[in-house]
Order: C-alpha cells, then structure tokens, then sequence
C-alpha cells in the first residue's frame, strides 16, 4: 500500500477561509491542502501546544495530498463579529519580562515590581472586535487521496478509526464525518484526464480555464532567520474537476492511477 483514501464530509456550513481575504472573508469551496493537514495531525494527536506545536509541519510535510469533490456547495454571506489578537505596545518589554522569567525557571521573585506589573497583564490578551462580512458553504463531500511511506500511512489509518481527539476541521466546532477509508495501490501513469485537483502553471493547464481556482495553502515550510525559526505557506495555483466529471488538460502529465481514476499530487 502506497496510498490511502477516505471520504469527507461537514455536516453543518462551514468556512474555508482564503488567506488573502480581509474584509470579506471569502471560502473555498473545499477544505484546502493545509487544512487537511491539520486535521491529520489532529486525527493523530500531534502538536501538543506546550512542548511539540509543529509537529505537523515536520511529521507530515512530505505527506502528498490530493482531493476531488464530490458535491457543488451553495454558498452566502453573512455578518460575523469577530475579536483579533492586537500585539502590545510595550510588546519588546513583555518578551524581556518573559525571558528573564524562562531564566530564572518561572520564579517570579525574581522579578521588579514593575515587571510583575507586566507579567500581569500577559494574562489578559489585548483585542479588538470589529464585524465582518464572512463567506460560508453549505455542508460538502470530498475524497481526500493520501500518498506517502507505508507506515505513516498505516497510522492515519487506525488513527481515522479511533481518533485520540473530536475530528473537526478548521475551527473547534467544525466537526467533520470520515467514513470509507481504503488502502490504495496508486500506480505511475500518464494522462491529460485528471479526476482530481491538479497543479497548473503556464505550461499545464485545464482547455476550460473556468476550472482554475486560484491559489491554494498548500503546506507551510520551515526556514531559520538569525533571530528565530519561521515558516513560510507554499501555494500551489490549482484547478478542480466539476462534480462526476475530469479536468482536461492541454497536455498529458505524469499521476497516478488506481482503478479508474487518474490522481494528481
């Protein structure tokens, strides 16, 4: 088994918010690669906040996605009020304040009165509220296709069976349903008639340009700067197939086939 597939569904509106929108918090129209990440590493019950926050982005990075809906959502907008994190003013003050309390092992008598004052107020995150136009979707169903080493695979498996956590996706209370989990034995191919999501660039591309959804978060990618660890989103420009139908391609592409299908990674 090189593969893995599985059906997903929401059973109540969902937003799959796009990055780059602001005001208007626009969806997509299905969960996007860095999504499902998510709720694989979720499934698995990676990323302990405290001690192991990015073990998704190291344990699932080479984890090849892709997906092909399998219902056209409708789709609206509504108001949503919404509160943001803003940072400190005296935000460089806060993070010296927290550094010396790390040093002296979180004793805070260590501290000046004036820094207690600070550390104070850490528990009590500044923000604003403010409302917002937001984009929804009505409940969706896709086929999520998994490709990857066998053993990784194996534990997404079990994990989909008896997740340690509540699946959900994207929010906390976007609980979502996995049903028709199947190994899969994807075999190299060619083809210019893709039932998945396909990666499109200047030289590939779908004969309807309709099809094309824009950029997609495809995974985050760690770098080091001389000050700290970051990460950077990686987007791929893709195009989705129409529900029961295939993306046409100018030209056909190396993918993989299982049964009859023609998957993309």
């Amino acid at each position: 088994m090189n593969g893995l597939s599985f059906v997903l569904e929401t059973p109540y509106i969902i937003n799959f918010r796009k990055p780059y929108s602001t005001i208007t918090l626009l969806s997509f129209p299905f969960p996007p690669f860095t999504t499902i990440r998510g709720l694989i590493a979720s499934t698995m019950g990676m990323g302990d906040l405290s001690i192991n926050r990015d073990a998704y982005n190291k344990e699932l990075n080479d984890l090849q996605i892709s997906l092909k809906p399998l219902n056209l959502p409708d789709r609206f907008f509504d108001m949503a009020l919404m509160k943001k994190l803003k940072p400190p003013a005296d935000a460089k003050k806060r993070r010296e304040v927290l550094e010396k309390v790390e040093k002296n092992n979180y004793d805070l008598s260590a501290l000046t009165k004036q820094e207690k004052s600070l550390y104070q107020k850490l528990c009590l995150p500044q923000n604003t509220s403010g409302p917002f136009v937001k984009e929804y979707v009505s409940p969706i169903t896709c086929k999520i296709y998994l490709k990857g080493e066998q053993t990784l695979l194996n534990d997404i498996s079990s994990a989909l069976t008896n997740p340690p956590r509540p699946l959900y996706i994207g929010a906390s209370d976007d609980f979502v349903i996995i049903s028709e989990s199947t190994p899969e034995d994807f075999k190299p191919d060619r083809s210019k008639l893709i039932d998945s999501v396909v990666r499109v660039d200047n030289e590939t591309y779908p004969l309807d340009k309709k099809l094309i959804m824009g950029r997609v978060p495809y995974r985050f990618v760690e770098y080091s700067t001389k000050k700290k660890r970051d990460y950077f989103r990686e987007d791929w420009i893709i195009a989705a197939p129409k529900v029961g139908e295939r993306v046409e391609l100018n030209k056909e592409i190396d993918c993989y086939r299982s049964g009859n299908e023609y998957i993309a990674f």
